[in-house]
């Protein structure tokens, strides 16, 4: 396929297909956003509480709320570490439950998709019906990126090696190789982890661990599935910067300055959910543009104890 061919391709996957699909279902996008902003509140709203309590009469949360200084903030937690211990704990557990609940929306998301309008029963049908899948896939996937983690430790230890001895700027450049291929590795396990379950989702019988085979192959033949995937984080990278920008120039010195940078900061977090979301429909759409067979190979042997020579599908 020539260039053009697979621009005009990608052009009428992201717009006609992935973008409507998530955009014409707004329910599915606010409900992903609501359970997420829920988890949040319940780590945000003790560690608010526990920060109010320890600051007292400190400036420390005057000087914060001005403007970040990561040194202040640096002193305070050094000084009440004791007391936001029992918080990490809540964030592994709350870390965990989303993880979860990510692999459940996804197979909603991959259910509702197929038909024209949204409803709620489709999609925790179709998070039930693929949660157990999807674990199975997300354990196979975890094993993998970590071998991928340690091979690159390998690089990481011949690059540091390299750069030994070298100025701050030298080491952080002899770094940059040995950073980009953890980069691509966890890419790697991301993308396929994405077209294993568009996979499942569209075959009932095809198991995590032939998915993750198959997956694999796919995405190392097709490298546009990668393309595609850097190509949602850059402009998911790009709104970062844009939030940044409107939180570097707004002072929060006033409670009317806290609540719009609150709405602002919310904006931006529905519109990572929406990006997401458009990843996993995206990764559907062109594995409907560009389909492999997913039945199990078999084999055709000849029973030679049956006097018709039968023929006995071998799987």
């Amino acid at each position: 396929m020539t260039f053009d061919g697979i621009f005009v391709q990608l052009k009428e996957i992201m717009i006609k297909s992935a973008f409507s699909a998530v955009w014409s279902r707004p329910k599915m996008l606010f409900l992903i956003y609501g359970v997420g902003f829920v988890l949040a509140m319940l780590v945000a709203r003790p560690f608010y509480v526990t920060f109010l309590n320890e600051a007292d009469t400190s400036v420390a949360l005057d000087a914060l709320l001005k403007d970040f200084d990561f040194m202040i903030f640096s002193d305070f937690i050094n000084q009440s570490g004791d007391a936001f211990k029992p918080l990490f704990s809540l964030i592994f557990v709350i870390g965990i439950v989303y993880l979860f609940l990510s692999n459940f929306f996804d197979g909603g998301i991959l259910q509702v998709i197929k038909n024209k309008e949204f409803t709620f029963a489709d999609f925790f049908a179709g998070g039930s019906k693929l949660f157990g899948k999807f674990l199975m896939l997300l354990l196979y996937s975890l094993i993998f990126l970590l071998v991928l983690v340690a091979f690159s430790g390998m690089f990481f230890f011949i690059f540091a090696s390299i750069g030994e001895g070298g100025s701050e700027k030298t080491y952080f450049f002899v770094m940059l190789p040995p950073i980009a291929i953890l980069t691509y590795f966890f890419s790697v396990v991301i993308v396929q982890n994405m077209y294993a379950k568009v996979m499942m989702s569209q075959k009932d019988d095809l198991g995590p661990w032939e998915a993750f085979g198959k997956a694999f192959g796919y995405t190392m033949k097709r490298p546009v599935t990668f393309l595609l995937f850097w190509g949602v984080l850059f402009v998911g990278f790009l709104l970062l910067l844009v939030y940044l920008g409107i939180d570097s120039l707004t002072q929060m010195s006033t409670s009317i300055t806290i609540f719009m940078m609150f709405l602002v900061q919310q904006v931006s977090v529905l519109a990572r959910t929406f990006l997401k979301i458009f990843n996993l429909t995206l990764a559907r759409a062109f594995f409907d543009a560009n389909p492999i067979s997913l039945e199990k190979r078999v084999k055709l042997e000849t029973n030679s104890d049956l006097e018709d020579d039968s023929v006995v599908r071998v799987e």
